[in-house]
């Protein structure tokens, strides 16, 4: 019977029902005409028929049929031919036999095909079953979920209406191995979705036998777009992972889980002298051929392993981050070359937890290792040289703890080394002589310029020294910053020149007492003189007297500029605002109608006290010998040996011829010592000065400052002021 038409029947019970009722009667009617006319040997097989119809579509009603059918032939029968009775009851034990027999088999079968799809149903691939030539009789309702298409909808269709074409022939081969009855077949093919697209299903089929012929296909598909996707994503990681570790600069081997190599990249060519091509797949001995000197595993078979205490024993210098491996070791290469390596391993672990592999990377630190052996030379030679120095020496980082000592340092502050280094001053120091410390080495961070400065300190036992300590910026090449310094002892140089000073003091209060002495005569002097020349009628001896007036007068003059300068020298230098210094000076002149502009405000130069007299005398020799001057100017201007102080006039200036003498004691035209005296003042800290004017255009004297003796309180701007 054809399968459909069966399918058909079982979907329609009523019909089924009163087609077996027909059948069953038309059966017993010729049932009863046969036992009236003596036949009973082929009409009762006849009751076969609606008794396995019954059983088979109906199995739970399949005996209780059979049994009414056998009750009524039998009545039919003792009614009709009695005779026969005992035959009819063998006959109806059999109607009931095979009714029982189909019903029972009928019942596993439905269940079984129950249990078919409910799998088919629940299950979240595709199930499909066909007839040999690959036409679909059964599509699982997850085909809609998938592919879009309703199970009907594919039920009755061949392959080729929805497989991609350049599939259809692998498609269409493996159905004709299956139904040749060759072993299950698997293939991936694309299929079109309702909406068009196509989906990557992988199908699992597996020939269907009925009476020991393939009566059908049995299909299993999967969706496995995302695992295709997944696939590609991990073969495009693990080629551009490839890629990577081919480009790393540090020689770099990966190894499987049997220890084969799978990775080589470039820079391990070039280091090895071993081509990837010929090491690839190969084992550990292959992939330490190159070193001469090794005589068991590498780092990266003690990773793969999990051997800990192996690697303690062959590096006692190993440390661990986590799973890496880090250590330092030393190889050689078969041809002889020496090789200090900095190495890294880490085991390559699955998402499971378990070790597929080991990736290790080198890095050649031998010319590293021979600069920090230079290094170390370095400081022994840095520290035999400033340990060498008399005067104490030290190095502050930017968070002014000491780094660096020489013994002359601790043998000053009465500490050791061990105690100094890494602590600050105020650990040892005073509190006010600390933050004087302090308060310099922030100037030199934050100027960058060299800073020289008399400061007291007082060392372990409790002594008070007077230091001058010169401290300069030194900046290294990863740009981090420290403070080098010098201290230089001077309390016994303050010592002498506090006794000094009180000498001087003493011939200075001597010379200013014979100073007033020999004024007070010269005064007397020439009141005898101006008596004199009033009763003297002599020409000749009146030109004498007053030649002796004028040699009188001159006396005082010196007399009175040794007042001037008698504490030259004699006191300390220190800073000075030079603004302030040449506007006190020009205070103390008679210039009416001079506009005075200073363009130096903000700038102290360190320098003798005496440095406003400088001032005043460049002034006063514009005033007195520079003609009609209207304007002074005072100026400055930085040069890397330090910094320019210039003055100028617009007078008449100074001739070439006198140039070259306009410092020589007793030149020119009045005492002959205020230049002299002036260039000396300023010698005292290491200031000179000299005259670059242009005769006719006005005084230019240049006063140059070295570096060290000149810094800035503000921003140098112009000040004009009118007199």
């Amino acid at each position: 019977m054809d399968r459909s038409l069966l399918t058909y029947l079982q979907k329609r019970s009523n019909i089924l029902a009163a087609l077996i009722a027909i059948i069953s009667g038309i059966v017993l009617i010729l049932n009863g005409y046969g036992i009236m006319i003596g036949i009973t040997n082929v009409l009762p097989h006849l009751l076969y028929i609606p008794v396995i119809l019954t059983a088979y579509f109906f199995p739970r009603r399949g005996i209780l049929f059979a049994v009414v059918i056998s009750a009524i032939y039998c009545s039919m029968t003792f009614l009709i031919n009695p005779g026969d009775l005992l035959s009819a009851l063998g006959r109806v034990m059999m109607f009931i036999l095979i009714a029982a027999v189909v019903s029972f088999l009928t019942t596993r079968l439905l269940e079984s095909a129950m249990q078919f799809r409910g799998v088919a149903e629940r299950s979240s691939d595709i199930i499909i079953l066909t007839d040999t030539t690959g036409r679909a009789t059964y599509v699982s309702p997850s085909v809609k979920k998938i592919l879009g298409w309703e199970p009907a909808e594919l039920v009755g269709k061949l392959p080729g209406e929805f497989i991609l074409p350049d599939d259809l022939g692998r498609l269409e081969a493996s159905v004709s191995d299956i139904t040749k009855g060759k072993l299950p077949v698997n293939i991936t093919v694309s299929f079109r979705r309702k909406n068009g697209e196509y989906t990557v299903i992988e199908f699992f089929g597996a020939p269907v036998i009925k009476d020991g012929l393939v009566a059908g296909i049995q299909v299993i598909g999967r969706d496995v777009t995302e695992r295709r996707r997944m696939e590609e994503a991990l073969r495009e990681t693990s080629r551009r992972l490839a890629e990577i570790i081919d480009v790393l600069p540090d020689p770099t081997i990966v190894i499987d889980k049997a220890g084969e190599v799978v990775a080589w990249n470039r820079a391990m060519e070039l280091m090895s002298g071993i081509p990837a091509a010929d090491i690839l797949g190969k084992g550990r001995y292959a992939y330490t051929a190159w070193i001469s000197d090794l005589t068991g595993p590498i780092l990266i078979d003690y990773v793969l392993r999990r051997d800990i205490e192996g690697i303690k024993t062959a590096y006692p210098n190993v440390r661990f981050e986590g799973n890496m491996v880090k250590t330092e070791t030393a190889i050689t290469r078969m041809d002889g070359t020496r090789f200090f390596l900095w190495v890294s391993a880490t085991p390559l672990i699955d998402q499971n937890g378990e070790v597929t592999g080991a990736i290790q990377s080198l890095r050649d630190v031998t010319h590293q290792k021979k600069i920090e052996r230079a290094l170390r030379e370095s400081n022994t030679y840095l520290d035999t040289v400033i340990n060498t120095l008399a005067d104490p020496f030290f190095i502050k980082d930017r968070s002014h703890r000491f780094v660096k000592l020489n013994n002359g340092f601790c043998q000053f502050t009465g500490h050791s080394r061990e105690e100094l280094l890494g602590k600050t001053d105020y650990d040892f120091f005073k509190k006010e002589e600390a933050d004087i410390f302090r308060e310099k080495d922030d100037e030199v961070f934050q100027t960058h310029r060299e800073n020289e400065n008399e400061e007291s300190i007082t060392d372990l036992s409790g002594n008070i020294h007077t230091i001058v300590t010169k401290k300069t910026l030194y900046v290294n090449t990863t740009g981090e910053e420290f403070i080098v310094g010098i201290i230089r002892d001077i309390t016994e140089r303050k010592k002498t020149e506090q006794v000094l000073q009180q000498a001087l003091k003493k011939l200075n209060m001597l010379s200013s007492i014979t100073r007033h002495d020999i004024l007070n005569q010269l005064m007397g002097l020439r009141t005898y003189l101006e008596l004199t020349k009033e009763r003297e009628k002599d020409p000749e001896l009146l030109e004498f007297l007053r030649k002796g007036e004028v040699s009188a007068d001159a006396i005082r003059e010196q007399l009175e500029f040794t007042r001037f300068y008698e504490d030259l020298g004699v006191k300390t230098p220190r800073w000075q605002g030079v603004t302030e210094a040449f506007l006190t000076a020009a205070s103390q002149l008679s210039h009416g109608g001079i506009t005075i502009e200073t363009q130096v405000s903000g700038l102290e130069v360190y320098a003798d006290p005496l440095i406003g007299k400088v001032f005043y005398n460049l002034m006063e020799n514009s005033l007195r010998h520079g003609g009609h001057v209207t304007s002074l100017v005072l100026s400055a201007e930085e040069t890397p040996e330090g910094i320019i102080v210039t003055y100028r006039d617009n007078g008449v200036g100074i001739a070439v011829e006198d140039k070259q003498k306009l410092f020589r004691k007793g030149f020119g035209k009045h005492t002959g010592l205020g230049l002299f005296l002036s260039r000396e003042i300023l010698s005292i800290t290491g200031i000179s000065i000299k005259e670059s004017g242009t005769p006719g255009t006005g005084v230019r004297f240049e006063i140059r400052v070295p570096n060290a003796a000149y810094r800035f309180t503000g921003t140098m701007e112009p000040e004009i002021q009118q007199y």
